[in-house]
């Protein structure tokens, strides 16, 4: 099973039949695609299933239509506050950004870290995996991978929006204040953090 996002919605490819009540399209060698044709087809749901008899090699295909961009960003928790998240154009939102030229992905995600929220004592302690997301920007369709690291900081210090970046706010939440935020998140988010908590022996049944 594979999953991609555009925004809140999330295009799932599986060789399984779809869970029962959920929107599905079979997909044979012969069908389009195309992500806007895709995208009319979850009408009012959140969820589409794809159903492939091969999906590793459809999500591949898939993934092949659309300019490839490479992120990555974390989650920096803090034992005593919770996890560190901020609102950017009317979303809450984990710090990330672009890999630029000669970047590993450890050095973008802890120099965007840095950047968007000016906290120092940054550690990547653990890699969190990836997630995808797919959207249209100056007239192509994109594909985002983003790299994902668990980070610890040793900074005592406020955090600071980088306005710049149309960062509004930063907040270190944890329980039902961060159940809150990430409900006002993008799918991504909400997959990551999910994936992070769970990794942690939280217990996040019905709060995400």
């Amino acid at each position: 099973m594979k999953t991609v996002w555009h925004e809140n919605k999330a295009l799932v490819f599986t060789e399984d039949d779809a869970p029962e009540g959920y929107p599905a399209l079979r997909v044979a060698d012969y069908c389009d695609l195309n992500p806007a044709n895709l995208l009319q087809k979850f009408d009012n749901n959140n969820t589409l299933y794809l159903i492939c008899d091969d999906c590793e090699r459809r999500f591949s295909e898939f993934c092949g239509m659309f300019a490839a961009v490479e992120a990555a960003g974390g989650i920096v928790e803090n034992p005593t506050d919770g996890i560190l998240i901020i609102f950017r154009r009317g979303w809450w939102d984990l710090p990330k950004g672009h890999v630029e030229a000669g970047e590993t992905h450890e050095e973008t995600a802890l120099r965007e870290v840095k950047e968007e929220t000016g906290l120092r004592g940054l550690s990547i302690r653990k890699p969190l995996g990836t997630t995808q997301h797919f959207y249209r920007m100056h007239g192509r369709w994109e594909m985002k991978r983003t790299w994902w690291y668990a980070m610890d900081c040793s900074d005592s210090g406020h955090p600071v929006p980088q306005t710049e970046e149309d960062i509004t706010e930063v907040r270190w939440l944890k329980g039902t204040d961060l159940w809150k935020a990430v409900g006002n998140s993008y799918g991504t988010i909400r997959e990551v953090i999910r994936e992070f908590l769970l990794s942690e022996g939280e217990e996040i049944k019905g709060k995400l």
